[in-house]
């Protein structure tokens, strides 16, 4: 997948090729997200053209202030790519966010980038203060000879009823450790991708020895003991997680200690994801380490009844 740091104006040359453009910022990548991003890939194929993404690095979401990030850049771009994309326009808020809707769609997508489709969810707000919203998208490209397609919310089924589903909602689910209904909205378990770096060595010396991985600063991720799936090279392995600062052993920086069941050998250096299944407890500080170990061992136990059943 090419990314393209786009800032407006351009300088240089305006690109050749002929895109459908998928757009919004796409936090999380959820499942309303992936469904329009199918049918960019899906109506590229259909019309010749190359299926592409025009959006914004995760750091603008800071514009924003208190809002927490779901993914990073990286992890954002990682998924399109899965999905198919092949072009993102990551583009530079500051210098587009002050153009009138039709400045953005005239000069930005068409001009500089060469829609001949673009795709958007129903909500699509762009333009100065966000003025513009899809149905002028739509209006828009048609005045310039190209076409638009809007996708409604896609809803999901949560409790008793139905709601809409947005990046707000999951960041709450996450926050309250509902990581279920997060990979219900999400179309995919919440994962945290890191680096394996050294820890304190607790629990290697009473027979739980875990991976010690970073958690960025604005995780919306609630605290806890989670069931956990983690792919580590090309193998996914069954890992109780612990996400916080250890309190039983002296505090810590925010991080995630992981015990793999069934796996033997190290890991240091070695990027894995870890997948949010489901919420056993919240942290907690026990009064000695063999009160600490006899609880892991239950929770290692209750997860191997419930994969085993």
């Amino acid at each position: 997948m090419r990314i393209v740091e786009y800032k407006y104006p351009t300088v240089g040359e305006k690109n050749k090729e002929r895109l459908a453009v998928c757009l919004g910022f796409f936090d999380g990548v959820h499942k309303g997200h992936r469904a329009l991003i199918r049918d960019t890939v899906s109506e590229a194929r259909l019309r010749g053209l190359v299926p592409a993404v025009f959006t914004f690095p995760q750091e603008t979401l800071g514009l924003k202030r208190g809002v927490p990030r779901l993914y990073t850049t990286e992890e954002k771009l990682g998924i399109m790519a899965e999905l198919g994309i092949e072009v993102v326009y990551l583009a530079d808020f500051a210098s587009v966010s002050g153009l009138s809707p039709r400045e953005f769609v005239c000069d930005v997508l068409v001009g500089d980038i060469g829609a001949e489709l673009a795709l958007s969810g129903e909500d699509f707000r762009f333009g100065h203060r966000a003025s513009g919203d899809s149905t002028m998208l739509a209006a828009l490209m048609s005045e310039c000879g190209r076409a638009a397609l809007i996708h409604k919310m896609e809803r999901c089924e949560v409790g008793e009823g139905s709601v809409e589903i947005s990046a707000t909602l999951i960041r709450e689910s996450l926050a309250r450790g509902d990581v279920r209904t997060a990979a219900l909205m999400l179309g995919a378990p919440y994962t945290l991708r890191s680096s394996v770096v050294h820890g304190r060595g607790f629990g290697r010396t009473w027979g739980y020895p875990t991976l010690n991985t970073e958690v960025r600063e604005g995780c919306p991720l609630a605290t806890g003991v989670y069931h956990t799936e983690v792919k580590a090279g090309e193998r996914l392995y069954t890992g109780l997680t612990n996400v916080g600062s250890c309190p039983t052993f002296g505090e810590r920086a925010i991080h995630a200690e992981t015990y793999l069941i069934d796996f033997e050998g190290e890991l240091y250096g070695d990027e894995v994801e870890i997948r949010f299944l489901d919420y056993i407890r919240g942290e907690r500080k026990f009064d000695t380490p063999e009160d600490l170990r006899r609880e892991i061992e239950k929770n290692v136990a209750e997860i191997i009844k419930g994969r085993d059943i």
